[in-house]
């Protein structure tokens, strides 16, 4: 599990992010998400509060992020620079 979530905290560091998802993307580009699909800070101290584990925090994380990158590729045409990179992911 550590190094899964390693490995995907590589890909997801900021340079990698900035070179594939801001520099690629039309200025102002947005893509529509649910009120129920952002995970804010607030919400994480208020689980850790209510002692939720971190296992499942990690979790939650991974699932949050996994349903953005989906979102994102359903916008992204295959011959768009990033796709590969939303692939790995």
């Amino acid at each position: 599990e550590c190094e899964l979530t390693r490995l995907l905290q590589d890909k997801l560091q900021y340079e990698m992010r900035l070179r594939y998802m801001k520099h690629y993307f039309p200025i102002d580009y947005m893509v529509q998400v649910q009120y129920e699909e952002v995970l804010r800070p607030s919400n994480i101290t208020r689980l850790r509060n209510r002692t939720v584990s971190e296992a499942a925090l990690r979790y939650l994380w991974f699932h949050v992020s996994s349903q953005a990158v989906l979102r994102i590729r359903e916008v992204l045409p295959e011959k768009h620079p990033s796709w590969k990179y939303t692939q790995e992911l």
